[in-house]
């Protein structure tokens, strides 16, 4: 295998951790997931990184060029974890139609599910006791996850994460 194929075979599993690491959050991932989720691809990419860089020192080649892809992999995975910038891009380009089957379930009318709001697909849709929309992504006897159309300081669940997304839509995940 010639030189450069090696580089670009590792730069491109660097890029590809830091894309996992994008569609998870996008995906809904809760934010505890994703923490771990990061912290794994991480240490891959670190461990990546640290391979390119031993190739190209062992093939006596500059390694400061190599260490943009794995830096910035890096910087991305951590962007994730730390701001849900994903999970946030998806839910902006799908709130009008989570305002849309939000009016349905409050005027009673039976959703069947699976359904799509947006990019998202909704496994469960109900009306809490307090009045509060449910779009469930994971729905769980033990403690489900999903999007919640309530105020960002009033969040009646018993919760093992949340992410707060607006005034008026939290993804959060139930203990």
């Amino acid at each position: 295998m010639k030189r450069h194929h090696i580089d670009a075979a590792l730069i491109s599993l660097c890029g590809l951790f830091a894309v996992a690491g994008i569609l998870g959050s996008a995906g809904g991932i809760e934010q505890i997931g994703v923490v771990l989720l990061a912290i794994v691809l991480s240490a891959a990419t670190i461990i990546v990184g640290s391979l390119l860089i031993g190739y190209r020192r062992h093939t006596q080649r500059a390694t400061s060029p190599a260490l943009t892809a794995p830096v910035m992999c890096l910087a991305v995975i951590i962007s994730v974890a730390v701001t849900h910038w994903p999970l946030r891009v998806t839910y902006a380009l799908s709130r009008d139609a989570f305002d849309a089957v939000a009016q349905r379930v409050r005027t009673g009318e039976h959703l069947p599910t699976p359904l799509r709001a947006g990019l998202f697909t909704i496994r469960s849709a109900e009306l809490s006791h307090d009045g509060i929309v449910c779009l469930w992504t994971h729905p769980n006897p033990g403690g489900s996850a999903g999007f919640v159309q309530c105020r960002r300081d009033n969040v009646p669940f018993n919760l093992w994460s949340i992410v707060r997304l607006d005034d008026r839509w939290q993804f959060i995940s139930e203990d």
